[in-house]
């Protein structure tokens, strides 16, 4: 059958307009697109705060040029997690939809959040059928799966760029900007800038009043200086000298701390640290826990809310983030039921966040807990938490500088000084609590606070006898002798107490030495023993003295014993320095303890090591007991030796023989 020649022609015309139709949209598609810069003054009249955000997605966009040469492109553009997102999707629409014929089908999105039930209240396909996406995602937060699947790009938006900022100030004629001003803004809430950009109205008299609002004081516990924390303070210290260093660009980021892990009994101080070094440091505090993030809702909603929280303190940046009782988060090695892929992902999640793959310049994370063996180690590496300080009880001069800070009005530091050697074991939170019933005492006499109010709240205790008190002398002295003649170090006081507390350890509650015996990098068979005879020491000393021990060595955690035992099973357990070579590393999910519940050879063998370092803590004292009683003496005389006196007690000590000691430490 012959075919129709018109017919023919019409169809290949027909083909040829569909083709030049085709063509014409690739071309045009494929036409470099040009921002509409011109709708400033829009931008502009609605608002100072969208000028800004137009300004600053101009600018992002033009460095785009993907997006506008390739046929399809989807971007999703991450803005400051506290500036109202609702400004960016105005500014897209000013500045690309307004008659740019290549752009006819995009469309732009703000990003929202999942639901309280923890789904999705909106369709990514309703918008990813356009040709051209541009998807706003607040900084941190979570971003629907099929947007990520399908974004070509990720990039972060900048605001607040100093140009920008000369330029609004020009045109509103408010003033010239200092660099000053042009920080204070960006540390301030955008909420505050359609009040700070008022036109022919001073910036700068703005931001005065705005600074004079932000700093009133707070109603909240006070702070207490770094310098009353013990090693945490002065961690801060040094941290707050680098901090300024790095602020004036004479510093790298990467030269200052990460992160720190503070641990130690509760009421130390851990979590007010946090909140004092921010202080002192002018920086931002952002506090959270587990407990925080879970109460938001499921895994998501959890890992969500942390990505937020560091999101925020990147954002205020300088910035202290506060993981409070971190030990929450648990260790990977422990999990197991239908709980441990959940679990899991809550560690590696914060392990991601704690790496800072979106950057973490400007921000330090302090985490506090109470049991730092509760921690996945991957936690405590480089780069995360990487110091760790314990949050001691405070000593008796520290407890005397906080009752001062508490007390300005209060000129008497001897007395007070005198109070806190009475307070032997109280924490700055049980300070702060005395303070206060003491002012309240004089509240209710209506009159000044005076040192005798502190006084009438003070705990009394029964007083020691003079035999108890003598028997601790000796037990301190013993400690200060084995102490010096070990070479680990120097002795740098011993101190005795008035009274015994009931709400202390036993093993802390009667006196204290204080040593600088650092623990070196590598540790040896020697080194351990002698930190376990300095450590039973005091009870030998009791021994020779009294022919009979005491309980002053304790039974508790942290007490003379328990350090001794501690130590004596890390030699035999751990590293091979008892009798035998097999260990137990320190990678299984037992402590070393629960190892010699089914080892009793293991146990005999730390009661070996236990035994033979106290017999020699027991001959170096029969050797130098003179001195022993001189500095026992001396010590129930003045209760406190330090420096050159506690020095000139000291010298002259003299060791028995050392063969003689090495054939009985191997036999």
């Amino acid at each position: 059958m012959k075919s129709d020649p018109n017919q023919d022609l019409l169809d290949d015309a027909i083909q040829h307009l569909m083709d030049a139709t085709s063509n014409l949209r690739a071309v045009i598609s494929r036409t470099p697109a040009k921002l509409s810069r011109r709708s400033a003054p829009t931008a502009l009249a609605a608002s100072p705060r969208k000028f800004l955000a137009f300004c600053a997605f101009v600018r992002l966009m033009r460095q785009q040029r993907d997006f506008f040469t390739e046929a399809t492109s989807v971007v999703v553009i991450t803005v400051p997690r506290n500036w109202p997102i609702g400004d960016f999707d105005y500014v897209a629409d000013l500045c690309l939809k307004s008659g740019e014929r290549g752009l006819s089908r995009l469309k732009t999105f703000c990003h929202p959040p999942r639901t309280k039930k923890g789904s999705w209240d909106f369709s990514p396909s309703g918008y990813l059928d356009a040709q051209k996406v541009i998807i706003f995602l607040p900084r941190g937060a979570e971003m629907h799966p099929e947007f990520e699947i399908s974004a070509d790009s990720i990039v972060d938006l900048e605001i607040l760029d100093d140009r920008h900022l000369d330029s609004l100030a020009r045109q509103l004629d408010t003033g010239l900007l200092s660099k000053q001003d042009k920080e204070q803004i960006r540390q301030h809430d955008p909420a505050f800038i359609d009040s700070i950009f008022r036109r022919g109205r001073s910036t700068a008299a703005a931001l005065t009043r705005l600074e004079r609002l932000s700093t009133k004081p707070a109603k909240g516990p006070r702070l207490i200086p770094l310098a009353s924390y013990g090693e945490a303070g002065k961690w801060g210290l040094k941290f707050k000298s680098d901090l300024r260093l790095w602020r004036a660009g004479q510093l790298d980021w990467s030269d200052l701390d990460r992160g720190i892990l503070l641990y130690g009994p509760p009421g130390t101080g851990k979590t007010s640290f946090a909140a004092s070094l921010a202080s002192e440091c002018g920086a931002h505090l952002v506090p959270t826990s587990l407990s925080k993030w879970q109460s938001t809702g499921h895994l998501g909603d959890l890992l969500k809310a942390m990505r937020l929280d560091f999101a925020e303190a990147r954002d205020r940046a300088p910035s202290i983030l506060l993981i409070d009782e971190i030990d929450s988060v648990g260790d990977r090695r422990s999990f197991s039921g239908d709980n441990k892929n959940y679990c899991i992902e809550v560690v590696n999640g914060l392990l991601e966040s704690l790496d800072g793959v979106a950057g973490r310049e400007g921000v330090v994370v302090v985490a506090a807990t109470n049991f730092p063996q509760a921690l996945d180690p991957a936690l405590l590496r480089s780069g995360r938490l990487e110091t760790h300080v314990e949050m001691k009880r405070p000593s008796t001069h520290e407890r005397a500088q906080i009752l001062q800070f508490y007390l300005p009005a209060l000129d008497a530091l001897k007395e007070l000084y005198e109070v806190a050697r009475q307070l032997n074991g109280q924490t700055g939170a049980d300070l702060e609590r005395l303070v206060r019933k003491a002012k309240q005492r004089a509240r209710t006499e209506n009159r000044k606070l005076m040192i005798e109010d502190i006084w009438a709240v003070v705990p009394r205790q029964p007083s020691l006898s003079d035999e108890d008190r003598w028997r601790i002398c000796i037990h301190e002295a013993a400690h200060a002798v084995v102490t010096e003649l070990s070479n680990l170090g120097s002795v740098t006081s011993v101190e005795v107490f008035d009274d015994t507390h009931d709400f202390v350890e036993a093993h802390d509650a009667l006196g204290r030495t204080s040593s600088d015996c650092p623990i070196p990098a590598l540790r040896t068979e020697q080194w351990f023993r002698w930190d376990i005879a300095i450590s039973l020491a005091g009870m030998a000393g009791e021994e020779i003295v009294f022919a009979n021990r005491s309980t002053t060595a304790g039974g508790s955690r942290g007490s003379d014993i328990t350090t001794a035992t501690d130590a004596a099973a890390l030699m035999v357990a751990r590293f091979g320095l008892g009798k035998r070579l097999s260990v137990f590393p320190d990678d299984v999910d037992r402590p070393v303890y629960k190892v010699f519940e089914g080892s009793p050879k293991l146990r005999a063998d730390v009661d070996f090591v236990l035994a033979i370092e106290y017999s020699r803590a027991k001959r170096l004292l029969e050797a130098n007991l003179n001195a022993l009683i001189a500095v026992a003496q001396a010590l129930k005389k003045e209760r406190r030796l330090e420096g050159g006196r506690l020095k000139t007690l000291l010298a002259g000590l003299s060791a028995p023989d050392s063969s003689k000691e090495r054939l009985e430490i191997t036999g």
